[in-house]
């Protein structure tokens, strides 16, 4: 048992013998590095440094050289103190001071509508983004029109109460017609031959007072009274003609036939657009019919439709036409 005890002592004291030994000569190696730890990092030779930037030393001494003329804002003919500020901004070279009315920053923006007019009570803030180049293309109060579309209308780009005509938002896309063409191709007796083109063709004798149609039983027309004239015919030159006077039963219009002239007695319908916020498309109106605007209920009449636009008119509280008349562009 104290043989065994013995040679475990043993182990332990050469295991710490080489530990220390070890630790010895690390030390040893760390300290021969020392010296070389504290000496400096050698200089570059002045042969060896790069060669300067000499457009960037031209334009550095030019900017100091540079003189700045500093004339204060005038404010009632008055210079403005040192001591007070004023929104200025630089664009494009210029100096714009936003407090007065010239010049413009965005026009037709005007330099107040973009600051606030701080004399109200209480006074206007800001438009937010007032700096940025698109300011007129942005919503200041999210009321689905532009701060562009406030400043043409006059309305406050601060508040979603206060709206432009929410028409300003309808659109033409398209005028679709529906042809109907006739066409007098001559006349005896008191009697008149005409034709239907288009729809689809057909071909009717009538005399004077009579009403008719083309379709069974659909009676749309009624002539009312003919004359000979002399006419510009574009190839026959100047040639006698019947005139012919006529009614359209179906809209209570009067035409006119000419002999040997066609005669387009279309119906139009509008293809229109609400762009409130969304864009919403309102199906096919017929002239002279009525339409609402998308989630709001308000009415309104087409008087007229032609190519590139449409008048309408709101409706009033008796349900009829206005004599307010609003045209809305083809876009």
């Amino acid at each position: 048992m104290q043989n065994s005890q013995g040679n475990y002592e043993k182990v332990i004291l050469t295991i710490s013998s080489l530990l220390a030994i070890g630790a010895a000569g690390f030390l040893i190696f760390q300290s021969s590095a020392f010296e070389d730890s504290l000496l400096l990092p050698q200089g570059a030779s002045r042969n060896d440094l790069n060669a300067p930037d000499n457009a960037a030393v031209v334009t550095g001494i030019d900017t100091l050289k540079k003189k700045y003329a500093w004339l204060s804002p005038d404010r009632s003919g008055k210079p403005v103190p040192l001591n007070k500020s004023v929104l200025l901004v630089m664009k494009s070279g210029e100096l714009f001071d936003l407090l007065l009315p010239e010049p413009q920053l965005r026009p037709p923006m005007t330099n107040l509508f973009l600051t606030g007019d701080r004399t109200k009570n209480p006074p206007e803030a800001e438009l937010p983004n007032l700096y940025s180049p698109n300011v007129g293309d942005l919503d200041a109060d999210n009321d689905g029109f532009s701060n562009l579309d406030e400043f043409t209308a006059k309305t406050d780009p601060r508040s979603d109460s206060s709206l432009p005509p929410l028409t300003n938002k309808l659109v033409l896309r398209q005028r679709i017609s529906h042809d109907y063409i006739l066409v007098l191709k001559g006349g005896s007796d008191g009697t008149f031959q005409i034709q239907r083109l288009q729809p689809s063709k057909g071909s009717v004798f009538k005399p004077l007072n009579e009403e008719f149609g083309f379709d069974k039983g659909v009676t749309r027309f009624k002539l009312l009274e003919a004359q000979k004239q002399t006419i510009q015919h574009p190839t026959l030159g100047p040639m006698e003609a019947y005139v012919v006077k006529a009614l359209d039963l179906s809209t209570n219009k009067p035409f006119e036939l000419v002999q040997g002239k066609e005669t387009n007695l279309a119906e139009y319908e509008a293809e229109l657009e609400f762009r409130w916020k969304q864009r919403q498309p309102i199906p096919g109106v017929k002239e002279g019919k009525t339409f609402q605007l998308p989630g709001l209920g308000k009415t309104y009449h087409i008087w007229k439709l032609e190519e590139n636009k449409a008048v309408i008119s709101p409706l009033g509280s008796d349900g009829k036409p206005t004599p307010e008349k609003i045209e809305i562009q083809q876009g």
